[in-house]
């Protein structure tokens, strides 16, 4: 049995590991050819705030709500993180005890049930954190841990904090009087947390809405909540969609953001162009496989890639590109190399293919060393099944979701009837 060890220097730290944990813990997510440093500069502009490991919107104002609470909470001893590591238990209770018998509903920790000894290992709070910064449900842009710290040496009150105006980064051009009244996060009354329930009331969709039009206006997910018609048209494709069918929505070519229609074509393009990449990886694990059949079968889904890449997406543009994932990502490494290199095979239609494997052989020997499944001297043998990522969608399915639960409420409201 293999084990994965880390240096704690943080709680940040701590929690991006976590992250990778919680993706590796799904099928067909590992990245075996190092492209996901791309794919999350495409999903940071797009849907800045959102993760993969976020299940529904609840958690946005229901971790902020707990945030008020202990603030509320005279002569206080005990730290931010301490309290929610309770609080959040004693929430993932009441939830699922007011959900009874409702099936699975994204319910952080549900499988739990109401044990009180078993618990997540990542808590909503850890989970939701950059969305609730990103959003401006806190400030100053801290780690939680560093967040906590700050409360309990009295250095900032949480109130301030919970504002949501960006006034630590200097970026902020109104008072806290002036904006209080749109980012105010207010106590919700007892009978709230009795009731508590994982879908969004009224107030609570309002106000999430809000905090991500504010703070995020020019993202796609603000872009769409700022349009009720866009809103509605997003959310007439399944959770399931890929981001292809998505891209499809008359809207997005309607953006007048500058560059958001480009990014998401371009994040469309991407997947389209290293599809290819991904396809050839498969069909070198399956050579030399007693059974033919996988060789095969991904063989002929080469041919079709080429077919489907012929011609070469008229609407790609190198600099666009790279400039958005220069900006976004920071430094890349070999990755860089790797995507130029198989953007311009495809671009000349593969014409030769010992070439296209050995591009893909080295970036995963480059991405994954000594653990590398190409290297001559592998002796795992062949994947009984595809390896590595299918698709990209770009966060599409948690977004899809917080959409629908904004709308629901807001319907059920009435704000959109």
């Amino acid at each position: 049995m293999s084990s994965l060890g880390w240096i704690d220097f943080s709680s940040e730290h701590r929690d991006k590991v976590r992250t990778v944990l919680d993706l590796l813990k799904k099928q067909g997510v590992v990245d075996e050819l190092g492209i996901g440093v791309i794919r999350d500069a495409f999903s940071d502009r797009m849907f800045p705030g959102i993760s993969t490991v976020q299940t529904r919107a609840k958690y946005f104002t229901l971790v902020a709500y707990r945030i008020e609470a202990f603030m509320q909470r005279s002569g206080r001893k005990q730290t931010l993180e301490s309290y929610l590591s309770v609080s959040e238990k004693q929430d993932r209770i009441k939830l699922v005890e007011n959900h009874e018998g409702e099936g699975e509903l994204g319910i952080i920790g549900g499988t739990f049930k109401t044990d009180w000894k078993r618990d997540v290992v990542r808590k909503p709070s850890s989970i939701y954190w950059n969305g609730l910064r990103t959003f401006g449900f806190v400030t100053p842009d801290t780690s939680l841990s560093e967040f906590s710290a700050r409360l309990s040496e009295g250095k900032t009150s949480l109130r301030q904090v919970l504002r949501g105006t960006k006034e630590d980064d200097g970026d902020a051009t109104q008072s806290y009087e002036n904006r209080a009244p749109r980012v105010a996060v207010q106590s919700p009354d007892k009978e709230y947390w009795e009731t508590l329930r994982i879908d969004l009331n009224l107030e609570e969709a309002r106000l999430l809405r809000q905090h991500i039009t504010d703070q995020e206006p020019d993202s796609l997910i603000g872009q769409i909540l700022l349009h009720p018609e866009w809103l509605e048209q997003t959310l007439q494709i399944s959770v399931h969609a890929p981001f292809k069918e998505f891209c499809e929505l008359p809207f997005i070519k309607k953006i007048q953001v500058p560059g958001l229609t480009a990014t998401v074509e371009h994040a469309r393009d991407f997947w389209q162009v290293m599809k290819g990449a991904h396809i050839r990886y498969n069909c070198l694990l399956q050579r030399g496989a007693d059974d033919p059949t996988l060789e095969e079968q991904f063989e002929g889904e080469w041919e079709e890639w080429l077919d489907d890449m012929n011609p070469f997406p008229d609407s790609w543009d190198n600099d666009f590109f790279w400039g958005l994932v220069g900006t976004r990502s920071g430094s890349i490494g070999p990755t860089n190399s790797f995507v130029a290199r198989w953007i311009e095979q495809t671009r000349q239609g593969c014409p030769d293919l010992g070439k296209c494997d050995e591009l893909v052989r080295l970036q995963e020997m480059q991405n994954k060393g000594p653990r590398a499944r190409l290297r001559s001297d592998n002796r795992e043998g062949h994947p009984s099944d595809w390896l590595g990522i299918r698709d990209l969608n770009y966060r599409l399915p948690i977004v899809l979701q917080i959409l629908r639960d904004i709308y629901d409420a807001e319907m059920k409201g009435g704000d959109l009837a």
